[in-house]
């Protein structure tokens, strides 16, 4: 079990292992801005999406710039402070990008 999975428990460890290959099915060498954002998107409608993952699963260096550019874009894109240990094992500050729900009418 890794330290991801004993924090998050094994079923949320299968359930993102499961999203980050139908999010990588698409082309994942593809990096242009609207193909990052998309997967960007494709991964906040199901869960909260933290820069360490971003780089690591999706493959986006600069998830915090894309996030900003969906704002821009309509959409309501949260970030929170978190502290996450790398692979490394050093421990930074990184956002945490959450999508707020919103009604039909507002977007």
């Amino acid at each position: 079990m890794t330290k991801k999975e004993s924090l998050t428990g094994q079923g949320e460890a299968k359930d993102k292992t499961n999203l980050i290959k139908k999010i990588t099915a698409t082309p994942a060498n593809c990096q242009s801005a609207a193909a990052q954002r998309q997967r960007i998107l494709d991964w906040l409608q199901r869960s909260s999406l933290t820069t360490l993952e971003a780089r690591e699963k999706l493959d986006i260096m600069h998830p915090g710039g894309r996030c900003m550019e969906l704002r821009r874009m309509g959409y309501n894109i949260q970030t929170v402070w978190t502290l996450e240990l790398s692979d490394a094992g050093g421990l930074h500050r990184v956002g945490r990008y959450i999508l707020q729900q919103v009604e039909d009418g507002d977007r």
